[in-house]
């Protein structure tokens, strides 16, 4: 059932405006994932005729961008990435392990994403499977799916990876060791490994040149304050958390089909468009089915 309002209608409608209010910050590539949205599935792209071969009832079906950003591309992406990774499952229970970060260092993130979220990815798996190599806990190599999520559920900004792990992994003589059950690897020791491994890499990307600072994050520029920054989250503890066991591999592809390909505001989540008027001036709402929650 096609949604009464697309992310596209907002565009349509609003979109001229907010391009104009924001041109000092709009960048090329939002101003072309804008008209992308808006043209997806229109006659702008071109199409083709479907033929029912029983009834030869006809309809024409225009083409899509194919943007990552748009809601009407993702679902037949999503089903052929998790095709290709039912090949990857192995018959063992699987662990929902998940590494975010203190809100600090998410603000940092903001403003060196592909830095940042590069080093979220290492540092989770290779704290993962320092940890599992290890006798104490499992001794054995292992593996992991992550999947890499820049908000939380209210929309806010909230840098976080999803890790699928198998339950077990291989020793050094080829064996296949378990974990015990219901239980993979210590959450604290994660945390604090991960913690670690995070902070080492972030340091070396300040000192290497590769993490920029900008508005109120400037001062940060300054190797001292950066390391001031830094020197209290070496005490806290880095959020870490595993969930219970799925109960098999087709649990773990249905719960990644809920996470993959996903977007922030899909269509099926606005209820309205509405104007409103803020401090004298023209603002646009869209309705969200969040908001009522």
């Amino acid at each position: 059932m096609k949604p009464a309002f697309e992310v596209a209608d907002i565009f349509r409608r609003h979109g001229a405006v907010y391009r104009a209010d924001h041109a000092a910050t709009l960048s090329n590539s939002q101003r072309r994932v804008m008209a992308a949205i808006v043209a997806c599935r229109t006659s702008a792209l071109g199409g083709h005729v479907e033929r029912c071969a029983d009834c030869g009832e006809e309809r024409i079906a225009y083409n899509s961008y194919r943007d990552r950003h748009c809601p009407k591309c993702q679902s037949l992406a999503r089903a052929q990435w998790l095709a290709d990774r039912q090949a990857e499952l192995l018959p063992v229970p699987y662990f929902h392990v998940v590494f975010t970060m203190p809100a600090p260092i998410a603000a940092i993130a903001l403003q060196n994403k592909a830095v940042v979220y590069d080093i979220l990815f290492k540092a989770a798996a290779e704290t993962v499977r320092t940890i599992a190599a290890d006798p104490r806990h499992l001794g054995a190599e292992t593996g992991m799916i992550a999947v890499l999520h820049t908000w939380g559920q209210n929309l806010f900004h909230h840098p976080h990876v999803h890790c699928i792990v198998p339950g077990g992994g291989l020793a050094p003589d080829g064996r296949w060791i378990a974990c015990r059950p219901g239980f993979f690897l210590s959450v604290r020791v994660l945390s604090r490994l991960y913690r670690r491994l995070f902070l080492e890499r972030l340091e070396s990307a300040f000192h290497a040149g590769a993490v920029k600072f900008f508005g109120d994050l400037i001062p940060l520029g300054d190797p001292a304050a950066f390391a001031a920054h830094l020197r209290p989250l070496r005490q806290i503890d880095w959020v870490v958390y595993a969930k219970r066991p799925f109960g098999g591999p087709q649990q773990v592809l249905d719960y990644l089909g809920r996470y993959t390909h996903r977007l922030a505001i899909a269509n099926s989540r606005i209820i309205g468009i509405a104007m409103t008027r803020t401090c004298g001036s023209a603002g646009r709402t869209i309705g969200n089915r969040t908001s009522r929650r």
